[in-house]
């Protein structure tokens, strides 16, 4: 998912601030208790895919959209 074109939404969840929809999925940004772990997880209809710490270059923040 790291490479796939996501745009993402904010939330007003301040443990997880963003929010999107992909190809039917919820998907889920939620910050970790960096530096000691990732800065953020990213989670898929509730599991945790992956630990990250720099946006993938395809992800839109709700920023740039």
């Amino acid at each position: 998912m790291l490479k796939r074109r996501i745009i993402w939404k904010k939330s007003s969840d301040p443990f997880h601030p963003f929010v999107a929809n992909f190809e039917g999925e919820r998907c889920v940004i939620r910050l970790n208790d960096f530096p000691a772990e990732h800065l953020y997880t990213l989670i898929v209809d509730g599991e945790e895919v992956s630990d990250f710490d720099d946006w993938s270059e395809h992800w839109l923040r709700p920023s740039q959209t």
